[in-house]
């Protein structure tokens, strides 16, 4: 095993160790817009064609967002062209939610501890004792941590007020346009129409409604990267500490295609994923 390394992103710190043939990366803090584009460069640094087994150990997110997770998918996809594989390690009970929500529990393998994570093979591929592996989900490989995520405060903190909002809320109706570019399927579009028609409104009441429905968009919703959104969404979603809702049943976004464009893997994107393909029910 060699010894640990330290980064960080906004809001999430990464360590990093290896472990005979694996890469173990530990997560700690929030995995959302606002930390996704630094996370995304430091995890593509760590895959290498002689190091493509990644374990992310997720028992330290407190949060996770769709765009953040989206991070996740374009690395296992980045892992499994060098001939490696990802495989996802005791996500705290608030980011399985997540992943069940947006369906990903389906096509990330995740195991309950670290350890199973490094000795079960890939999907498809054969265990030591030579027969083929039945599937890495959450079904297969048991039950998922489900105590409280390592380096959380604990503190709980007390739902904001509408007069705490409004200027949130403000900040992110004067970005609309960012939110709309960094949204080209327009998923959030009735969210923020909501949220500037209660901000607008004479009710107090439906302020807050409005904009716990627009991060509950946000957790089912993957956005391109954009500093204005992530610095709005982080700010409002700080103030309002919300639970995630239950998926949209008709949410199917759109794709994009994008052409591979040549670069170091740790150069740093603005978009997402940077030419990774995109997958059906969740846009790259």
């Amino acid at each position: 095993m060699t010894g640990p390394g330290t980064d960080s992103a906004r809001g999430l710190s990464v360590s990093s160790r290896s472990e005979g043939a694996h890469t173990i990366a530990a997560l700690s803090g929030e995995l959302d817009i606002a930390s996704a584009p630094a996370l995304r460069e430091q995890l593509l640094g760590l895959l290498r064609p002689a190091a493509s087994r990644l374990v992310i150990d997720l028992s330290a997110v407190s949060y996770a967002d769709a765009s953040g997770l989206a991070v996740l998918v374009g690395t296992g996809r980045r892992a499994g062209l060098l001939g490696g594989f990802l495989h996802l390690a005791a996500p705290a009970p608030a980011v399985a939610e997540v992943l069940r929500i947006t369906g990903l529990h389906l096509r990330l393998d995740m195991f309950p501890t670290v350890q199973a994570a490094i000795t079960s093979p890939a999907r498809g591929q054969l265990r030591p004792d030579g027969k083929a592996d039945a599937g890495t989900g959450i079904g297969a490989a048991g039950p998922v941590h489900t105590g409280p995520a390592r380096g959380h405060t604990g503190r709980a903190r007390r739902a904001a007020g509408a007069a705490e909002l409004r200027p949130a809320i403000a900040a992110v109706l004067m970005h609309a346009d960012a939110w709309r570019d960094a949204d080209p399927c327009r998923r959030f579009t009735p969210a923020l129409d909501a949220l500037a028609g209660a901000y607008a409104g004479t009710s107090q009441a439906a302020v807050t409604p409005a904009a716990h429905s627009l991060l509950s968009v946000l957790t089912r919703q993957p956005l391109t990267y954009s500093p204005a959104v992530a610095a709005t969404a982080s700010r409002l979603r700080r103030l309002l500490n919300p639970i995630a809702g239950p998926p949209s049943p008709e949410a199917n976004p759109c794709t994009r295609h994008r052409p591979e464009r040549p670069g170091p893997i740790g150069r740093r994107h603005a978009a997402m994923t940077g030419g990774e393909p995109s997958l059906p029910g969740f846009r790259l």
